[in-house]
């Protein structure tokens, strides 16, 4: 494997999106499982819960989607 033509970034404005999303999905089905709920909205405000972490990763999926367009 030649190191040199090796670039791990180059595709990372494709890939984030679909990690980030796929992160979403996968802390949905955790909270349906620990939790038996999939969403409580009163769980937002506080700090490091699911339904705090998913809000945010919905803000920076929707932040890295408009940026795309630029």
């Amino acid at each position: 494997m030649n190191l040199r033509s090796y670039q791990p970034l180059k595709n990372i404005r494709k890939r984030l999106p679909i990690w980030i999303f796929g992160t979403i999905v996968l802390l949905l089905i955790d909270e349906y499982v620990k939790e038996g709920y999939v969403f409580d909205i009163h769980d937002i405000v506080k700090p490091l819960t699911h339904e705090n972490i998913i809000v945010i990763l919905i803000a920076i999926l929707i932040a890295i989607t408009k940026l795309k367009k630029y």
